[in-house]
């Protein structure tokens, strides 16, 4: 893991030397943090150790399938406060910002938070330096979770196998993004006898799957816009019509992926005005690097797959965007030809 500040076997023997655990991610959990929460989760039950697992918002309910709030808490409706506690894991981002405001409560709560993701550090922006175990290398937190699995000898069930399995899959979209490794692979083959109802999954995690949801894709096909000889495909929603359709942030996202299978588009930028000035922005791309996109308007992600959260933000940010998207690639704005990264 060249990328990691600390290896595998000082996380896990901190793990070991640690009575009381909490476990968390970045906000709007997905399927990889969410997965490697919970199959770190099951994990730590399994040795016996004092866990809490705890998510900055609420989880969507795609991944309901998967039992979360039978484990994970909301740390806008804690019940509890969180008590003083001697490790807390941070999956899938080393971005403190996007912990926020549960991170602040860590900071004071917590005597020692170590990061375990794949991202790549920002260019601007906090940087926990010392603190994390991190792999730019693999294609998913859930590759990297599943390393410290074997590391602290777990035994593999169905839970943890279910959760490390829903983390990889959907991470590298069915195995599309792999970073030209065979690791995803092959960990979905060990680990493959003890995932059960594989179809349901897939279900869950791709699909349109409710007659509110393929409405509401009906309607946003129809505002999709597409510029550059139709090589970006911009859709603006609001928050109003994803509720319309009781659909969250994740159901839109699944939107732009569909449009980014158009042979022709290559970026498809999803806006999301969530209330007064403040907007959601989602990025995916086929050839280039769109998490430098996310990081101008302080976000991030991976090269294919990144976003970012405008918070008093006084105009529509799509022309902002499409300017950011012209200097940095000015050759695809201009030119029928494709990038490379």
């Amino acid at each position: 893991m060249p990328d990691s500040k600390i290896s595998l076997t000082q996380l896990a023997n901190n793990i070991r030397s640690s009575n009381n655990i909490l476990l968390t991610t970045h906000r709007c959990s997905d399927g990889d943090g969410l997965g490697s929460v919970l199959a770190m989760y099951h994990s730590l039950k399994q040795v016996h150790k004092h866990v809490r697992a705890i998510t900055v918002d609420k989880i969507s309910k795609k991944y309901q399938f998967l039992s979360p709030n039978q484990y994970i808490e909301n740390f806008n409706t804690l019940a509890n406060p969180i008590k003083q506690t001697d490790l807390a894991l941070v999956f899938d981002t080393n971005d403190e910002r996007l912990i926020q405001p549960l991170f602040k409560e860590l900071k004071t709560k917590c005597k020692n938070i170590i990061f375990v993701d794949h991202h790549p550090f920002l260019t601007k922006g906090p940087q926990p330096i010392d603190h994390c175990l991190m792999d730019t290398s693999a294609a998913s937190t859930g590759e990297i979770t599943y390393a410290l699995l074997k590391e602290l000898n777990i035994q593999i069930d169905t839970p943890i196998a279910t959760a490390i399995y829903v983390s990889i899959l959907f991470d590298t979209q069915r195995f599309h993004f792999i970073k030209h490794s065979a690791k995803s692979y092959q960990i979905c083959a060990e680990i493959y006898p003890y995932v059960k109802d594989n179809s349901i999954i897939y279900s869950y995690l791709f699909d349109v799957n409710s007659k509110e949801k393929i409405t509401m894709l009906s309607k946003a096909i129809q505002k999709i816009e597409y510029l550059y000889q139709d090589k970006i495909a911009i859709l603006e929603l609001s928050l109003q019509e994803m509720e319309e359709y009781q659909l969250d942030t994740s159901d839109a996202c699944d939107f732009i992926d569909i449009a980014l299978g158009i042979t022709s588009v290559q970026v498809a930028i999803l806006i999301i005005h969530i209330e007064n000035k403040t907007y959601k922005l989602s990025f995916r791309s086929k050839n280039i690097n769109v998490s430098k996109v996310a990081e101008y308007f302080n976000g991030g992600g991976h090269i294919h797959s990144s976003g970012a959260t405008l918070k008093n933000y006084a105009t529509n940010p799509k022309l902002e965007i499409l300017k950011i998207i012209q200097e940095y690639y000015p050759q695809f704005c201009h030119s029928s030809k494709n990038l490379s990264s």
